[in-house]
């Protein structure tokens, strides 16, 4: 008898890039919040190039593979060990930058980025703020500090 699969009410998306449209008929996508960590890599290791999706952002092409999935960009600009380790810090948290089309989707991922210690940072939707956050963008790679004030 098969197994029913539980429905998340979030998913990490954390494949490799190429992977994505593998995933299109893996589930109804509609309606989930996807939480969209990926970044553009032609190749997952060695580095080999950029995955070209003309001029759509990485999260742009990875919402068409996921048919009226509520996508939200976080989490790619950070390196695995600032993600792994305690986000906050005598100096401040470690500020997790997001982006999306979907006001609801996008305030239920600032509330995870939040409890999981994470100073969460609003870019906006997902082609100015993936923008930022993608592979050669401005915020790419970028680890910031927040420090908090009373």
């Amino acid at each position: 008898m098969p197994r029913s699969v539980p429905q998340a009410e979030h998913s990490f998306l954390s494949v490799p890039f190429f992977a994505v449209p593998e995933l299109t008929g893996l589930t109804t996508w509609a309606g989930k919040i996807v939480v969209d960590t990926t970044n553009q890599f032609a190749a997952a290791n060695p580095w080999r190039g950029r995955y070209d999706v003309g001029d759509l952002t990485g999260s742009e092409w990875v919402a068409r593979h996921l048919p009226g999935a509520r996508i939200v960009k976080a989490l790619n600009t950070l390196y695995a060990p600032f993600i792994a380790a305690d986000p906050r810090h005598a100096e401040g948290r470690q500020v997790a930058f997001y982006a999306g089309d979907d006001a609801d989707a996008k305030a239920a991922v600032a509330g995870l980025l939040d409890a999981f210690g994470f100073a969460a940072l609003d870019l906006g939707g997902l082609r100015e703020g993936g923008r930022l956050m993608q592979l050669d963008g401005a915020l790419s790679a970028k680890h910031l500090l927040l420090q908090d004030v009373d």
